[in-house]
């Protein structure tokens, strides 16, 4: 069997996105609107689980979601936001890395602008539509090719894909009897296996000539899955910046759940440890990450009134953490609606009458960001 080298798979890579270009950054995409019916829907569906904890969990109470406030609880509340914030720096820390290495690099600020104006789309406004979209867009429209800004955005989402079910695992051994609370252990282990298993299949499936590599240099939709090829491709034999990439996605998602340990401090609730977080927020990261609910509302708390209520916590302390976890990340999320309100959902150039770049050339252009 011919063995060929991973530096040589690279620049194939580069040199067919080159060929393809793929992106075709002659005709944009068109900019997302709201489709009412789906906010309406999803915001049915936040109330709808709300609703439902309440019914089945009778002695849960409005006046007992929140103990009464002391300067301890703003405090904590005030380093939950503040531990979020800096979680947002490694994540687009994250994304800069793997931006770079598709050969789309763009100046650390200038993106972060992008992540956060999407973090606000997502968590603080009523759409129909993520606010990854707004990142893909927006980085599209500076380099101009929106399909490898799509595979960028791509796999730096699908390494939240390994990094959860491992910060999980860890937390769950390390936890003392975290294995042995029935329902609560059954669906962390459950989730975290299964986001694993759908992890490979996907990068197999990503990666593999035979699945999206057969896509590359089609036209329409199946130019980003072949984008997202070409980018797997991209990575082989590149370990520092494989390392580097999963390195930044340590540390956003462990200080994702630093900023839940936090919030539960804020509300008192002392058997959420900072271990306990770790073990059981991941899972319910996942689970609140299906495009069901507005902002992950009602999903969010009844994952934490699983987990949470196994280790002895009451389910109104659940509810209100859960409640409080969501505040928090709005909270967080308006660092972005400066940057959202200059730009809107697809951006604008950094400079006047700037032609778009052909598809797979790096942007060397000065950043003034």
């Amino acid at each position: 069997m011919e063995h060929t080298d991973p530096a040589d798979d690279r620049t194939a890579a580069l040199e067919e996105i080159e060929r393809s270009e793929i992106g075709d950054p002659d005709r944009p995409p068109e900019v997302p609107r709201n489709h009412w019916s789906r906010i309406v829907a999803r915001v049915a569906v936040s109330l709808g689980f709300l609703g439902l904890l309440f019914w089945r969990l009778p002695e849960v109470q409005l006046d007992e979601l929140f103990p009464s406030p002391t300067p301890a609880t703003w405090v904590w509340i005030a380093a939950a936001v503040g531990v979020h914030l800096v979680a947002y720096l490694l994540q687009n820390l994250r994304w800069s890395a793997v931006s770079d290495t598709l050969g789309i690099p763009l100046g650390f600020r200038r993106l972060l602008g992008h992540l956060l104006a999407g973090e606000f789309v997502s968590n603080a406004l009523p759409t129909s539509f993520g606010g990854d979209v707004v990142r893909v867009m927006r980085q599209g429209h500076d380099v101009g090719d929106y399909a490898e800004s799509f595979a960028a955005t791509s796999l730096e989402r699908l390494t939240g894909w390994l990094v959860l079910p491992t910060l999980s695992a860890v937390g769950l051994l390390l936890g003392t009897g975290y294995l042995s609370l029935g329902a609560a252990s059954t669906v962390a282990v459950l989730t975290d296996v299964l986001t694993f298993v759908a992890l490979l299949a996907l990068l197999w499936v990503a990666g593999h000539p035979r699945g999206a590599g057969r896509l590359v240099g089609r036209s329409g939709w199946r130019r980003y899955l072949g984008a997202v090829h070409l980018g797997i491709v991209a990575f082989h034999g590149r370990r520092a910046q494989a390392v580097r990439v999963l390195a930044a996605g340590v540390g956003f998602q462990f200080l994702q759940c630093v900023s839940v340990w936090c919030a539960a401090r804020a509300l008192r609730i002392d058997e959420v440890t900072l271990v306990a977080s770790l073990a059981f927020f991941p899972p319910t990261a996942v689970l609140q990450n299906f495009p069901l609910a507005l902002g992950g509302l009602g999903v969010r708390e009844a994952a934490f009134v699983l987990f949470f209520g196994a280790l002895g916590v009451s389910h109104s302390a659940a509810i209100g953490l859960g409640l409080l976890v969501y505040v928090v990340f709005v909270l967080t999320s308006l660092a972005g609606a400066p940057s959202f309100a200059r730009g809107g959902l697809g951006g604008r150039p950094r400079s006047a009458g700037r032609a778009p770049r052909p598809a797979g050339q790096p942007d060397v252009a000065a950043d003034p960001e």
